[in-house]
């Protein structure tokens, strides 16, 4: 069994890696954390703590590792830092490969069919999405030293015990925030389901890629953001508004700053920040109105994954926000173990066509 390291473990994305890993015969997976994990404690996996912006921590971790995942999450700085020291441990350690997950955001304003061919943006939007690019870079010069990498990059993740793409959005359907935007939620929602991605992470471990392979990943047929609101909206039973095209301008312009203000007030001054609704930011806002697609074609075609009917997916993400720790934010997101999908749960690549939207 191959030990693998999960760096960046205790996190959404994370801990579905812990979980996909461990049901392979041929995978020994290793939890990096910083802190104790609730979710991994009740997998029962094999945790260690690391400091991934500590060099001299990330060579040790790496001693008698085969393979790792960076799936860090953390402030730009954290996310790079923590990308090249396992660059430069990997030189040193021999590891086999690395598989890094980016994101969509790399690609910028980009819009129409993106595969992966398009260049990666001169200007990604936002400081989350530039450092996702540097890390990127960091992984190419990894490369091209001689180091072998696979990158992934997921469009936005989504499933149950999903803070980003189900919790939030959830709540701001129930309180009529959010709903049909009409044009300006007319982008593509490119969303990836969490237990597919760790799927196709874990089947790059050791398939027979090329050094250097990057993947997209993300629904085959994507639709709108408003058809997305309408779905969950119906699925959690909320009431689905129009909401003006004003309305969703002073959302993002006027009532963003203030509330990400408090939130931030809240958690130096040691209170519970999940009692102030969150902002729906320019970023979110921008992103609901981008006429970006993936094309996740070469994911299904090389690697050994399958993908989980939207529907299935959705009605799973809402049964888990429908419960009553979600709603009345007692419990920090993630703090329920999600739902573990059976193999009839799921489907091939080539039946996908049959279960869209």
């Amino acid at each position: 069994m191959a030990k693998t390291l999960i760096i960046g473990a205790g996190g959404f994305v994370g801990t579905a890696i812990v979980r996909a890993a461990g049901a392979r015969s041929d995978l020994r997976p290793v939890a990096c954390i910083r802190r104790p994990s609730p979710e991994l404690s009740r997998i029962g996996v094999e945790t260690m703590t690391l400091d991934a912006t500590d060099p001299a921590a990330m060579a040790q971790a790496l001693e008698g590792a085969t393979y790792a995942v960076n799936c860090v999450l953390g402030s730009p700085t954290t996310m790079v830092v923590a990308t090249r020291n396992l660059c430069e441990a990997a030189h040193k350690s021999g590891l086999t490969r690395i598989v890094h997950l980016s994101s969509m955001e790399v690609y910028g304003p980009a819009i129409g069919l993106i595969d992966e061919t398009t260049p990666v943006s001169f200007r990604p939007i936002g400081a989350y999405a530039r450092a996702k690019a540097e890390c990127e870079a960091v992984i190419r010069d990894f490369v091209a030293a001689g180091g072998d990498a696979i990158m992934i990059r997921p469009g936005c993740v989504y499933g149950p015990g999903g803070e980003q793409w189900v919790g939030r959005v959830g709540r701001w359907l129930q309180a009529g925030r959010i709903g049909d935007l009409g044009e300006l939620g007319n982008g593509f929602c490119n969303l990836t389901y969490n237990d597919d991605l760790a799927e196709a992470v874990v089947s790059a471990l050791p398939a027979r890629l090329a050094a250097g392979e990057t993947f997209n990943l993300a629904d085959l047929e994507p639709g709108t953001w408003n058809q997305y609101f309408l779905q969950l909206a119906q699925a959690i039973d909320a009431r689905i508004r129009r909401i003006p095209r004003i309305r969703t301008y002073l959302e993002a312009a006027v009532l963003a700053p203030p509330l990400q203000l408090a939130k931030i007030t809240a958690r130096r001054f040691g209170r519970d920040a999940r009692l102030i609704p969150e902002p729906i930011t320019p970023s979110v806002a921008r992103l609901l109105r981008l006429g970006i697609r993936l094309d996740s074609r070469k994911a299904d075609a090389m690697l050994a994954f399958s993908r989980t009917p939207p529907v299935l997916g959705l009605a799973r993400s809402a049964a888990w926000f429908r419960s009553a720790a979600v709603n009345s934010h007692l419990t920090s997101a993630g703090s329920r173990a999600p739902h573990r999908p059976q193999a009839a749960d799921k489907i091939h690549p080539a039946e996908t066509n049959s279960a869209r939207r």
